[in-house]
C-alpha cells in the first residue's frame, strides 16, 4: 500500500505539484512504523526466553493496531495539488541599475501606488528606454514592502489578445479556466480578483486602449483595492485608459550610459576612447547599450572600429544642432510646397496641423521635447529608422549628412526628395535629370551659377527649393524661372545675396518665399508684387533693407503672413514728392487685414506711424509681434522669433509717451489682444493696468517692465473695477523701477494673479514688500521668486493686513522651487514676520542669509526641497 502511495507521490512531484500535507504525514508515519517493525523483529530474535514473551506480545498487539490504523487512513482521493505560482519577481533577471534618472521615478511610482485614491498609473517612454525593466524593479520593491496581497503581470503587445492576457493573470494567481469563451473567462477572473483584498495588475507594453470589462478586470468603484500599472510607448493610451498619474521615462544621461556600458563589458576596456564613442552612438537607450556592449565583448579593435562606423553610417552628426532641433517651420513650409495638407485652406491651418502631428509624435516618443520651446528633437535611432523607411519606394528620399565628402549622389533619377548637407553646388554633373524630384534641400559654402542652371533644367517638377546658408550667391539666376511648379522657395542665410529681381517674378505659382538673414539685400524688388499667389513672406533679419516700393505689399492680395522683424523700418508717414521715391506705409500693411493677412511681425520707428483714423476691431483675427525698439537696446527683451512662427501676440514699446500711444485706436486694441508685453522707459505711466486696459489685460501671459521712472503700481485697486486683473499672467519681470511702491494697491478681485508662476523684481529701491496676505493666498502656482537690489524690502508677504485678512489666509507657496533673495534691507525678516513660511533647515547647500528665519508654516512643508535657492546678505 505504501509503495502505491509513494508511486503517486513521485509522479506528482515530477509534474511540479505540491504533496498534500496529510499524505506527507501518512508517509512519515508509515516509515516510522516500518522502523518499529524491523526493530521489533530483531528484538524477538534476541529475546526468546519465557520471561519476555508477555512483553513482546503486548508490543505486537500495539504494532498491529497501528498498521490497521494507517491502512485505514491510507486511502486518498488526491495525493497532491498544483503548486502555487512563484512570486512574480523571483523569475526576473537582475539588470536594473539604480541610476538617478530611474530611481526618482521608481520611488515616485511606489509612493503614488500607496495613495488609496489612485487606481491607475501609466509609465511611458520610447521603445527600449527601460520601461519593463523599471516596472520589474518596482514589483520587487513592492513585494518587499508587502504593499499588495498579490501582484500579477501580463504582456499586452502591439496585437493584444484578451485570452492571452486572461491566461497570464490566471496563471500567476494559480488557477485555470474551465470556461472556453472570453466572456465566461472574464466572469471567472472578475470573481477571483474580487476575492483578493489588494492586488496590483501590471499591463506591460500597451499599444491601444484595452477593454477592462472584456478582460474581467473590476472597476475602481467595484474594487478599490485593485490597482493597475501600465507601460506604453504612447502617452495618449495612458490618458485614454484613465491613468491618474503618468510618468515619462527619459533616456540615460551620457554618464549613466557609460557606466552601464562598462559594467556590461565587465572588465577594463582596451580601447576606452573608442568605447566612449560607441556608447555615445547608442544615444542613451539601455537596450541599444546592452546589445552593442554584449556584441563587442572580447572583440578586436578592427571590430570595434567597424561597429562604430556602422552606428555612424546614417547618423547626421555633421548637421549643426541636428540632435537638438527638428524644425517645425521647415516641416510646414516643405509640406505646404509638396501639397501634403489635404482640406487645408490657409498657412495657419497647415501650421496647426503640423503642431498637432508633432504633439502626437511626442506623445508616442517618436519625437522628443527640446530645450528650445519651439523645436522638437528626434532620437538618433528613431531618425535612422525614419531615414531608412523614407529611402525606399514609394518615397525615395535621399538624405546625406556627409555630402561634402561623398559629393553629388550617383543615383538620383527616381528620388522625390534630396537633402544634402553640406554640399558644393559646383559639383552637380552636366546633364542632370531628376524627373521625379519635388523637394531639394542644400546647405553649403560653394555655389556656381552654371551648376544652378544645370539643376533648374533637370528638375522641372521641383515644388520646394531650399538653399540654406549658401555662400557665393549674389543674384538668383534667370534659369530659376524654369521651375514653374515651385511653391516654396527658401534662401535663408544666403549672406551674399543682393539681388533676386531677375527670376522671382517668373515664379508665378510661388506661395512661400523666405530669405531670412540675407543681410546684404538693400531693396525688395517690385517683381515680388507679381506673385499673386504668395501667402507667406519672411524677410526677418534683413537688417540692411532700406527700400520697399510703395504699393508692393498691398499688391500681395493673397498674403496671409508677413514677417519683417529686424528688417525694414523706413515706413512712409506722408507721401513723398515723386512716386518713385515713395516707400511702403503701414496703411498698406493694415489694408491687407481686410483680405487674408492673419500674422504680422514688424518693427516701426514710432507707434504714431499707425494712422489715428485707422480702425481695428477686437474681433479682427490677427497674430502679431510689433516693436518700436530699433536695434540693440538695454530694455529690449530677447526675440521670440525662433524659426517656427509659434510666438505669442507680443508688443514691445520703448522710449514712448503713454498718453500719446494710448490715443491710437489700433494700439488700444493690440493691448487687449496682447499675450506678451514689454514696456521700457515709458513716460506718463503711473498705474499700468488702469491706464492701458480697464478690462484687465485678460490675455496677457508675460509682462516685462524696465526702467519706467513713474510707475507706482501695476494696479491701483482704489480706482479699479470688479474685473479680474491679470487672470492669465504667468511671468512678471520688473527691473529698474525707482518709484514702484507695490505690485498693487488696495483691493483686487479674488482671481487676480492666480496663474502667476514666475516673479522677478530687480532694482526697485522703494519697494517694501511683494504681496499682501490676500494676493499671497492666490499664488498657488508660483514656482520661481527672485527679489534683488531692493534695499527697502523688509518682508515678502506684508504684515499690514486688512480687516478681512487673518493669519489663516497665508499659504506656503506649495510649488515654489526657485528662490533668490539678494541685497535686501538689513531689517529683512523673511516671508512674513509673525507666521514664518520657511525655515533655514529647508535652505541647504547654499550660503544662508541669517535674516531668513522662522519656522515652517505647515507640517508638510518640512519635507519639501528647492531646486535652486540663492540668498545673500545686503
Amino acid at each position: 500500500m505504501k509503495d502505491g502511495v509513494q508511486e503517486l507521490v513521485n509522479a506528482a512531484k515530477r509534474n511540479g505539484e505540491v504533496i498534500n500535507f496529510d499524505v506527507q504525514s501518512w508517509l512519515k508515519s508509515v516509515n516510522v512504523l516500518i522502523k518499529e517493525v524491523l526493530h521489533f523483529e530483531e528484538e524477538v530474535r534476541m529475546k526468546r526466553r519465557c520471561l519476555y514473551r508477555w512483553n513482546i506480545s503486548r508490543k505486537a498487539t500495539k504494532i498491529t493496531q497501528d498498521v490497521r490504523h494507517l491502512q485505514k487512513e491510507g486511502t486518498f482521493n488526491n495525493v497532491a495539488h498544483p503548486a502555487p505560482p512563484p512570486m512574480i519577481w523571483s523569475t526576473f533577471r537582475e539588470g536594473f541599475k539604480d541610476f538617478k534618472s530611474r530611481m526618482t521615478h521608481v520611488n515616485r511610482v511606489i509612493e503614488v501606488l500607496k495613495n488609496e485614491d489612485v487606481r491607475m498609473i501609466g509609465i511611458c517612454g520610447m521603445g527600449g528606454v527601460g520601461k519593463t525593466t523599471m516596472v520589474k524593479e518596482i514589483i520587487k520593491r513592492l513585494e518587499g514592502l508587502k504593499a499588495f496581497d498579490n501582484i500579477v503581470m501580463a504582456v499586452v503587445s502591439q496585437s493584444p489578445s484578451i485570452q492571452k492576457i486572461q491566461s497570464e493573470i490566471a496563471e500567476e494567481l494559480g488557477f485555470k479556466y474551465d470556461e472556453n469563451t472570453e466572456s465566461g473567462r472574464a466572469r471567472r477572473l472578475y470573481r477571483r480578483l474580487m476575492e483578493i483584498n489588494s492586488i496590483l495588475i501590471v499591463l506591460d507594453d500597451v499599444w491601444t486602449e484595452l477593454d477592462f470589462e472584456a478582460i474581467g478586470l473590476p472597476s475602481q468603484l467595484s474594487h478599490k483595492g485593485c490597482k493597475v500599472l501600465l507601460t506604453s510607448r504612447n502617452e495618449d493610451v495612458c490618458k485614454e485608459m484613465g491613468s491618474q498619474e503618468i510618468f515619462t521615462l527619459p533616456v540615460l544621461t551620457p554618464e549613466e550610459s557609460w557606466e552601464l556600458f562598462r559594467e556590461i563589458i565587465g572588465k577594463p576596456l582596451d580601447y576606452p576612447d573608442l568605447a566612449k564613442r560607441v556608447t555615445n552612438e547608442c544615444a542613451g537607450l539601455p537596450i541599444a547599450i546592452l546589445t552593442v556592449a554584449k556584441a563587442l565583448e572580447n572583440k578586436r579593435k578592427y571590430e570595434w572600429d567597424d561597429a562604430l562606423k556602422q552606428l555612424q553610417s546614417s547618423a547626421p552628426g555633421s548637421i549643426s544642432s541636428m540632435n537638438d532641433k527638428v524644425y517645425s517651420k521647415h516641416t510646414m513650409e516643405y509640406g505646404w510646397g509638396r501639397g501634403y495638407f489635404s482640406n487645408i485652406d490657409s498657412v495657419e491651418e497647415a501650421r496647426n496641423r503640423v503642431h498637432s502631428l508633432v504633439d502626437k509624435l511626442q506623445r508616442r516618443f517618436l519625437l522628443l521635447e527640446s530645450k528650445w520651446g519651439d523645436h522638437t528633437k528626434m532620437h538618433d535611432i528613431v531618425r535612422d529608422v525614419a531615414i531608412s523607411i523614407a529611402s525606399r519606394d514609394p518615397h525615395r528620399f535621399l538624405i546625406r549628412c556627409d555630402a561634402e565628402k561623398k559629393g553629388w549622389p550617383k543615383i538620383y533619377d527616381h528620388c522625390t526628395t534630396i537633402s544634402l548637407i553640406p554640399i558644393n553646388i559646383d559639383e552637380i554633373p552636366v546633364g542632370l535629370e531628376c524627373p521625379k524630384l519635388e523637394l531639394l534641400h542644400l546647405e553649403g559654402e560653394r555655389y556656381s551659377e552654371n551648376s544652378m542652371d544645370i539643376m533648374c533644367k533637370g528638375m522641372k517638377e521641383l515644388k520646394v527649393l531650399a538653399l540654406v546658408d549658401m555662400g557665393g550667391i549674389s543674384a538668383l539666376p534667370r534659369s530659376l524661372g524654369l521651375l514653374k511648379s515651385l511653391r516654396t522657395l527658401s534662401l535663408n542665410g544666403c549672406y551674399d545675396l543682393t539681388d533676386i529681381s531677375d527670376a522671382i517674378g517668373r515664379l508665378e505659382n510661388l506661395e512661400i518665399l523666405s530669405f531670412r538673414k540675407c543681410s546684404r539685400i538693400l531693396e525688395l524688388p517690385k517683381e515680388i508684387g507679381l506673385l499673386k499667389h504668395l501667402r507667406l513672406l519672411d524677410i526677418t533679419d534683413c537688417d540692411r533693407l532700406e527700400k520697399i516700393p510703395h504699393g508692393l505689399l498691398s499688391s500681395l492680395s493673397s498674403l496671409e503672413e508677413l514677417y519683417m522683424e529686424n528688417s525694414f523700418r523706413k515706413w512712409e508717414q506722408s507721401a513723398a514728392e515723386s512716386e518713385d521715391k515713395r516707400m511702403a506705409s503701414l496703411v498698406e500693411v493694415m489694408s491687407l487685414l481686410s483680405n487674408h493677412l492673419k500674422v504680422l511681425v514688424i518693427d516701426i520707428p514710432d507707434f504714431n506711424f499707425f494712422p489715428k483714423d485707422l480702425y481695428l476691431t477686437i474681433q479682427t483675427t490677427i497674430r502679431f509681434h510689433i516693436s518700436n525698439s530699433l536695434g540693440p537696446s538695454p530694455v529690449r527683451t530677447p526675440s521670440t522669433r525662433a524659426g517656427c512662427y509659434a510666438f505669442e501676440n507680443k508688443l514691445d514699446i520703448v522710449e514712448s509717451d503713454a498718453r500719446e500711444f494710448m490715443e491710437i485706436q489700433i494700439v488700444r486694441v493690440l493691448f487687449k489682444k496682447c499675450e506678451d508685453l514689454m514696456l521700457g522707459r515709458i513716460k506718463n505711466l503711473k498705474y499700468v493696468l488702469n491706464e492701458l486696459d480697464q478690462e484687465g489685460l485678460q490675455h496677457l501671459k508675460v509682462l516685462t517692465i524696465r526702467e519706467c521712472p513713474e510707475i507706482e503700481y501695476l494696479v491701483n485697486g482704489a480706482s479699479w473695477t470688479q474685473q479680474t486683473a491679470f487672470p492669465l499672467i504667468q511671468s512678471i519681470e520688473l527691473w529698474g523701477m525707482p518709484k514702484l511702491k507695490a505690485i498693487y494697491h488696495d483691493q483686487l478681485p479674488q482671481s487676480s494673479f492666480i496663474n502667476l508662476r514666475s516673479l522677478q523684481l530687480d532694482d526697485c529701491p522703494v519697494l517694501k514688500y511683494v504681496f499682501s496676505l490676500s494676493v499671497a493666498s492666490n499664488l498657488v502656482q508660483l514656482q520661481s521668486l527672485s527679489v534683488a537690489m531692493c534695499p527697502q524690502m523688509k518682508e515678502i508677504v506684508s504684515k499690514e493686513r486688512r480687516e478681512h485678512e487673518t493669519a489663516s489666509d497665508i499659504i506656503a507657496f506649495p510649488k515654489l522651487t526657485n528662490l533668490t533673495l539678494y541685497e535686501l534691507s538689513n531689517e529683512f525678516v523673511g516671508f512674513y514676520e509673525v507666521n514664518k513660511l520657511y525655515s533655514n533647515n529647508e535652505i541647504t547647500d547654499e550660503p544662508k542669509d541669517q535674516n531668513v528665519v522662522g519656522t515652517s508654516y505647515d507640517e508638510h512643508q518640512s519635507s519639501r526641497s528647492f531646486e535652486r535657492v540663492a540668498t545673500c546678505e545686503s
